[in-house]
C-alpha cells in the first residue's frame, strides 16, 4: 500500500467495505496459503524470537498495559519481519489507537490499517482478513477494552479465529490487557510501560531491552 493519508482523511471501515475493498485489490482474496512456512514469524524480539517467533497459524496473545510503548515497539518488529518475509499485514483498531507517524513510512506499505466502530466489527474484521491468504499477519487490538466487556467475547469466536488461522496458516496476535483467549497457543506477558525517555531511543535497541514472559497461567471463567 502507499503511505497512509493523514488521520483527519481516514475512515472507518465496516467489514462488508473492507470484504469488498479486498476483494476488488487482492485476487487471492479468501484463498490458502498454497505453502506455509514452519517456522515462527520473526519479531525483532530475542527473547521470542529465540524460541521460534509467534507460531504460524496459531492465534498469540499479548497481555500488556493500553498505555505501554512495549506494544508499539513489538508491532513495529513484527511489521518489519513481515514486509522482509514479502507478506501483508492488517491492524484490527477498534479504538483508533494507532498512531501511523510513529512508525517509519516504508514499515507501513504493506499495511492494511482496519478501524472498526465496535469491538464486535472488529471481531469480525478479524475473522475476514485471517481467512485472506494475502495476509501472513493479522494483529487485533483489544487493550482498550475492559475487561468485562473482554470476558463477555463468547468462546466460540476465538475458536473460529483459531480454526481459521490454521486454515489459512496466518499468524494471528491478539492485544489484551488482561488474559482472556481462551484458543491461544501461545501467551506473552509484557512489562508495564516503558519511560517516556525511552521513546527518543533506537527502536533496536529498544526492543532488546523487552522480555516477554510466557505463561500457561489458566484463564479466570467469565463471570
Amino acid at each position: 500500500m502507499s503511505a497512509l493519508p493523514p488521520r483527519s482523511d481516514r475512515q472507518r471501515m465496516t467489514p462488508d467495505a473492507l470484504r469488498a475493498l479486498l476483494a476488488g485489490r487482492f485476487t487471492s482474496c479468501g484463498a490458502r496459503h498454497e505453502a506455509v512456512a514452519p517456522e515462527g514469524l520473526p519479531t525483532g524480539l530475542p527473547a521470542i524470537d529465540a524460541a521460534g517467533g509467534l507460531p504460524r497459524g496459531a492465534i498469540s496473545e499479548l497481555t500488556c498495559p493500553a498505555s505501554g510503548g512495549g506494544a508499539s515497539l513489538l508491532l513495529g518488529g513484527l511489521l518489519a519481519a513481515s514486509r522482509a518475509g514479502g507478506g501483508r499485514a492488517a491492524l484490527v483498531d477498534p479504538h483508533d489507537a494507532f498512531d501511523p507517524d510513529s512508525f517509519p513510512a516504508a514499515t507501513l506499505r504493506h499495511l492494511v490499517w482496519v478501524r472498526c466502530p465496535n469491538p464486535n466489527q472488529a471481531l469480525a474484521a478479524a475473522d475476514l482478513l485471517v481467512r485472506d491468504a494475502n495476509f501472513h499477519l493479522v494483529v487485533l487490538d483489544l487493550r482498550r477494552l475492559p475487561e468485562p466487556a473482554l470476558r463477555r467475547i463468547p468462546a466460540t469466536h476465538w475458536h473460529r479465529l483459531r480454526l481459521a488461522a490454521e486454515t489459512a496458516g496466518t499468524t494471528l496476535l491478539v492485544e489484551t490487557a488482561v488474559a482472556a483467549v481462551p484458543s491461544a497457543r501461545l501467551r506473552l506477558v509484557l512489562a508495564p510501560s516503558l519511560p517516556l525517555a525511552a521513546l527518543e531511543e533506537e527502536r533496536l535497541l529498544l526492543l532488546a531491552t523487552l522480555s516477554p514472559v510466557r505463561t500457561r497461567h489458566l484463564l479466570a471463567a467469565a463471570v
